[in-house]
């Protein structure tokens, strides 16, 4: 059992106020804000034009970011990289932990490390605390 802390309790207060979506989790990251939500209230959260991101940007003074929140670990990646082009997601067992090896365009890198590693250290942490997974990135040439 995770025990919330009272500013866990504002913070999802707030994404409810804001998007009428209560989030399943969230990450708090140097930048940004990572909100997990069911997949169906997506739409929802995001709002109209993006409109809720707006706000809960100059709330938070944050990157929002919203994810739909998947209790399988493959959609849940997918969801999370939805603008990076994956090839494949190999999962194995070791000793009792998943190992994740995704594999993506090398053109796509970038975009799934994310300034400072910021993007695939918050991915890691959701993948462990959710799924007790491990995260392993391979890039191979695209040949065009």
């Amino acid at each position: 059992m995770v025990e919330l802390t009272e500013d866990d309790l504002k913070i999802f207060s707030t994404f409810e106020g804001i998007t009428r979506v209560m989030p399943a989790d969230y990450l708090s990251t140097e930048t940004s804000l990572v909100f997990l939500v069911p997949s169906e209230s997506l739409g929802k959260a995001i709002g109209k034009r993006a409109a809720n991101i707006e706000k809960l940007k100059r709330v938070f003074r944050k990157r929002v970011i919203v994810i739909a929140d998947s209790d399988d670990p493959e959609n849940f990646l997918r969801s999370f990289y939805g603008n990076v082009s994956i090839d494949n997601i190999e999962v194995r067992n070791i000793m009792g932990e998943q190992a994740m090896i995704v594999t993506i365009d090398e053109k796509d890198r970038g975009i799934a490390i994310g300034r400072n590693g910021e993007r695939i250290k918050a991915l890691k942490t959701l993948l462990k605390k959710k799924f007790n997974a491990t995260l392993q990135l391979k890039t191979r040439r695209s040949f065009s």
